[in-house]
């Protein structure tokens, strides 16, 4: 505690955190009248690419992780490794490792298994957040094959002194505490944020090898902490600059599988992340650059089994990137960027421990008139000596009608195979070729701010190719599993984003809807495009019902998922599951000082479910939250 409050303090840090309303399905559209240049690669530049903004949702969900709230509230697929254990997300019917993570920018992805635990993320941790459908590399670079995250912190000046608090605690053993503050004036802002995070998640499950008798889950228990601190300085209208630092420590007992009687296995987690960030911005150019240094350690420790692993990574990146607004319909924008991952690890065999990878890139917007928008994309890196595939996309932005909005786009991407896949030992293959992908999505919206009915409803359409997808099979010569270029995957499937919001004399109505339908499929496997890849669901829906009057609000909210094979021949399965929640918040306010207080009932049905075959997953479980305004 003594090290973070010193790290804290010595940056002296703090952001507001902003409370908006609920704006899941939300989503402004542009107006195609002006082209305004912005921070955000994503506004401006993701055009023909479907994006979902989940910025405001602390007000239903004060005190969960970004896991839970992706999970019930997207199409994002969330695959989590029991209590305690791994939480990945992955885009349509895409590995994890296709995910990319973006914090202020910054790649948050493991060079060791090119993931990142979305578990350890409380909500209040990110001031914006951003989800992005597809592949778009041609913009974020090597990795998107599936699609992308983004977390976002604002800084906000002349506020004055503000500060925030938050106390949860719930079923087997959970308890959370949080703090937030902030001092800012015109020109300095300061932010500090803390958690912990601590659960026993000693749950009882249905053994179904027991003919479904219960027994309680051992050797799980799980605890986490983090700072984010970070200084800003506003020099002028023109002139910013960001100091941000996010430093983070996990420890987990790793429960045993169902089919195993204990585990004695542990895993420590350590992370650094540093960034320091200058913007100028004039009428016509803005010029960005950013300094990032990054240090991951993973130890695991497993003394029944004898293996004792520790990894060390260590990032260094430099970037820069240019918008020029050539005319008022016409904006042009160049990037570059220097990044070298070096890699120390116990269960590593490589000739080399250094990666040193460079990227140049090109995008360039257009406005042909009111109702149609134009964008197309360059872009070429090089890792080592190796000259990476060229990668290019475009895109289009339509006005049909005075309500309806329509976008088209197409990108190639790809993804270099990640260090356990080409140096684990044993089983590493340095032999692996880049993961090829390309995809074309097309997304209509209808968008209404009717007097009675706020509308916003999208539909999204799309078909990709992943080629010399990398696959872990059992070697034929030894009894070890090793990674292979095996499998050509087609992706095609349609995703609805549906909002609707009524104020009624009895208070505010709101309902959300995120469903999709998937079919994703190898096309060299013996029987081509016939089988449903291994744990993607063909089904998925998220329904929420919400209701708001004064100072209380309550939500139902339930999400579905549809059988998902844990085997190629689809000879074995995880059974469909529907789980549910209910959720309830009542706010006090003294002067300047609000006192909030909530519960959340989760898996309301008691749903003997899992995500991962033989890792189950908690029954009912209550969660009780405060959340203090200062």
């Amino acid at each position: 505690m003594d090290k973070y409050l010193f790290i804290g303090f010595s940056f002296l840090t703090v952001h507001l955190f902003a409370q908006d309303r609920d704006t899941t399905m939300d989503s402004k559209i542009p107006v195609l009248k002006e082209i305004v240049l912005s921070d955000d690669k994503l506004s401006l530049w993701a055009v023909g690419s479907s994006v979902l903004s989940l910025t405001s949702l602390r007000d239903s969900h004060p005190t969960s992780n970004l896991a839970s709230l992706l999970s019930s509230n997207s199409h994002v697929r969330i695959r989590s490794y029991g209590a305690g254990g791994l939480v990945s997300a992955s885009f349509r019917g895409a590995n994890a490792s296709h995910t990319k993570v973006l914090w202020n920018g910054v790649n948050l992805n493991h060079s060791t298994t090119g993931q990142y635990d979305l578990s350890l993320v409380p909500v209040f941790f990110v001031d914006e957040l951003k989800i992005q459908s597809g592949g778009l590399a041609s913009l974020l670079g090597e990795g998107t094959l599936g699609g992308s995250l983004h977390f976002q912190n604002h800084s906000h000046f002349g506020q004055g002194c503000k500060s925030y608090a938050e106390f949860a605690m719930g079923s087997f053993g959970l308890k959370k505490t949080g703090f937030q503050s902030q001092f800012s004036n015109a020109n300095h802002a300061i932010d500090l944020r803390y958690f912990y995070h601590t659960s026993d998640n000693d749950f009882t499950f249905r053994d179904p090898y027991l003919k479904g008798q219960k027994r309680t889950l051992e050797h799980a228990s799980f605890s986490s902490r983090g700072l984010q601190t970070s200084y800003s300085y506003l020099h002028s209208q023109k002139l910013t600059a960001n100091i941000r630092y996010w430093r983070q420590e996990t420890f987990r007992e790793l429960a045993p599988v169902i089919s195993e009687a204990f585990s004695v296995a542990e895993q420590y987690d350590q992370s650094d992340v540093f960034v320091v960030d200058l913007a100028q911005k004039n009428e016509k150019t803005q010029w960005k650059g950013k300094v990032s240094y990054q240090y991951t350690s993973l130890m695991y420790d497993d003394s029944l089994k004898d293996i004792h692993s520790n990894h060390r990574t260590y990032r260094f990146s430099i970037r820069q990137d240019f918008q020029w607004k050539l005319s008022v319909g016409q904006v042009f924008r160049l990037e570059n960027s220097i990044q070298l991952d070096t890699v120390s690890s116990t269960n590593f065999n490589a000739e080399s421990n250094k990666e040193v990878r460079y990227t140049s890139g090109l995008n360039y917007l257009r406005r042909l008139n009111e109702n149609t928008l134009l964008t197309t994309s360059l872009r070429q890196e090089m890792n080592n000596s190796h000259l990476s595939p060229f990668l290019p996309s475009v895109g289009a932005k339509l006005k049909l009608h005075a309500y309806i909005f329509a976008e088209l786009g197409w990108s190639k991407s790809y993804k270099r195979p990640s260090w356990n896949d080409k140096y684990w030992t044993p089983g590493g293959n340095p032999d692996l070729v880049d993961e090829m992908g390309w995809m074309s999505n097309i997304k209509f919206t209808y968008h209404s701010d009717d007097v009675s009915v706020i509308k916003n409803i999208s539909l999204s359409s799309y078909y990709g190719k992943i080629n010399d997808w990398i696959v872990w099979v059992p070697s034929s010569t030894s009894t070890y599993w090793s990674p292979k270029n095996i499998a050509n995957v087609e992706q095609m499937g349609i995703e609805l984003e549906a909002y609707l919001e009524s104020d009624t004399p009895w208070g505010q109505l709101r309902y959300e809807n995120t469903s999709s339908c998937q079919y994703i499929s190898d096309v060299n496997a013996a029987d081509a495009g016939s089988k449903q890849l291994i744990y993607v669901p063909v089904f998925q829906f998220n329904q929420k019902f919400s209701w708001s009057v004064k100072k209380t609000h309550m939500y139902f909210q339930n999400h579905f998922e549809s059988v998902r094979y844990t085997s190629a021949d689809h000879s074995s399965y995880l059974a469909p599951y529907s789980i549910s929640s209910l959720g309830f918040n009542h706010t006090c306010e003294w002067e300047e000082t609000e006192l909030r207080f909530g519960l959340e009932l989760n898996n309301l049905w008691d749903v003997d479910y899992q995500l991962v075959q033989d890792r189950p997953m908690p029954g009912r479980h209550l969660n009780v939250n405060f959340n203090l305004y200062l």
